[in-house]
């Protein structure tokens, strides 16, 4: 489903980048990116991206500026709608790849900040979004999502010892990589 979900998303005609979904491929892949990951998208900063993993419907947001050894890597979403839901709560999905690294009141405050916003040509950034949003919502049926209890017990519940990662990854943090 999460799959055959992504493809619809990929193949709507909206400017995907102005909701922080970028479309983006293994290029994007960076030393934490788990071996086996199907990067689909990315923030456009930072190396954020989002990736699917082999035999698994949840969505997966790859951070390699503010995460650790065990945060690199965490579900933003039960499955694609899911994720989808919550980028429209959100707005964006940038919101998404900062969940895990600030207190709730932190969160709701960046997105209040970013709602407020003004600069030039943010009009027209915010005419792509809202037509992207829309054609989102209705493509899947979906209304916003408030993702903070959910993400959070998806990421409490996930444990990252299931994640491989390539020899650059150890390379990278100096650690001695699995046998």
């Amino acid at each position: 489903m999460t799959r055959d979900d992504l493809k619809i998303f990929q193949s709507l005609e909206v400017d995907h980048s102005a909701i922080g979904l970028e479309p983006a491929g293994a290029e994007s892949a960076c030393f934490c990116t788990p071996v086996g990951a199907e990067v689909f998208a990315g923030l456009g900063c930072d190396g954020v991206h989002f990736v699917l993993l082999p035999g698994d419907e949840r969505v997966f947001c790859v951070e390699p500026s503010l995460g650790e050894p065990r945060t690199y890597v965490l579900p933003v979403g039960e499955d694609f709608r899911a994720f989808l839901s919550y980028v429209l709560w959100c707005r964006d999905a940038n919101p998404l790849s900062q969940l895990a690294f600030f207190p709730e009141e932190t969160f709701r405050a960046l997105l209040s900040e970013e709602a407020g916003q003004s600069w030039e040509g943010m009009e027209d950034l915010r005419r792509r979004k809202e037509a992207a949003l829309g054609k989102v919502a209705v493509a899947f049926a979906l209304e916003p999502t408030d993702p903070w209890e959910r993400v959070h017990a998806l990421q409490e519940a996930f444990d990252p010892a299931c994640l491989r990662f390539s020899e650059e990854y150890y390379d990278v943090l100096g650690l001695e990589g699995p046998g």
